[in-house]
């Protein structure tokens, strides 16, 4: 199973990636097992850069986002971002130790090789159209929600991201327009 083809998502085309670097996990036979009542993200992205531990960003798009003022709305938005991240890579794990045979052959042998006690993970929003102000009390709200997953694996300081299309660019996440 591969993402080397871009992937559209909330309006926005993720991709392409290098062959063997992204891992759809929602369309994982993994995932199709639990589906029911369980959230998850898109894909996984892994990024390796020279001499530094590699980092697996979990991804998830959605095409707005509540604002902080429209609670409960609010704290349902990011209630469902939370889950949806932290059981992507839960899973991930799930599948990397052998928990769900069914889907270790969907993963490419960088995922495979990946070493899981020094592989780092970045929880990533990303918001289409989402204006630059808007971005903090997200990114906030989010780091709040996420920080027992942070703490438990013990994730960098800037584990937790929100961005939107102009960010998701910048990260060589999505195609330039």
């Amino acid at each position: 199973m591969k993402c080397e083809e871009p992937l559209s998502e909330s309006g926005m085309t993720f991709g392409p990636f290098p062959e063997g670097y992204c891992f759809p996990i929602e369309k994982s036979a993994a995932y199709r097992k639990i589906k029911a009542h369980t959230k998850i993200a898109e894909f996984l992205l892994l990024r390796t850069t020279g001499g530094k531990p590699p980092v697996i960003w979990v991804m998830e798009a959605k095409s707005s986002a509540s604002r902080p003022e429209t609670r409960p709305n609010f704290g349902n938005f990011i209630d469902e971002i939370r889950m949806k991240l932290d059981n992507a890579m839960s899973l991930w794990l799930a599948i990397r130790l052998g928990r769900h045979r069914e889907a270790e052959p969907e993963l490419s042998e960088p995922f495979r090789q990946v070493k899981l006690e020094a592989v780092d993970f970045r929880l990533v929003l990303v918001v289409n159209g989402h204006p630059e102000q808007g971005l903090p009390p997200l990114l906030d709200a989010l780091s709040q929600a996420l920080r027992p997953v942070a703490k438990t694996w013990t994730l960098s300081p800037n584990a937790v991201a929100v961005i939107n299309d102009k960010g998701a660019r910048k990260h060589g996440l999505i195609r330039q327009s």
